[in-house]
């Protein structure tokens, strides 16, 4: 099962995250009509996939930026404010609202509630 996740993991790694942004809407579509179905379940999973890439690449590049020399590092934001958004700079000092959409939040909601 490892060496089977490791492998996906390191097929994930090769995408492009611009091309998969490109697909996160119609997965996002796809996942908020729940329908009981393998193909639902698939595209959770890809929509969980496609969210991981961008998590990953935020938290290098957080890294990255924490590792450079005092002199060529930014104002970087708490590392919390990177995955909720709090900051409008990324660690680069660019403004990321001009940049890219706002992403849309899916409400997950439990069992009984409408």
């Amino acid at each position: 099962m490892q060496r089977v996740l490791e492998k996906m993991a390191a097929q994930l790694n090769s995408y492009d995250e611009a091309s998969l942004m490109h697909l996160w809407q119609h997965y996002a579509m796809r996942v908020n009509s729940f329908e009981p179905t393998k193909r639902w379940e698939e595209a959770a999973l890809a929509l969980c996939m496609i969210q991981a890439v961008r998590w990953k690449n935020q938290l290098f590049n957080y890294h990255l930026a924490v590792t450079a020399s005092p002199a060529e590092k930014p104002d970087l934001p708490s590392f919390s404010d990177i995955f909720t958004q709090k900051s409008a700079k990324t660690p680069g000092g660019k403004d990321t609202d001009k940049e890219r959409p706002k992403a849309t939040v899916l409400p997950f909601r439990g069992k009984g509630e409408p």
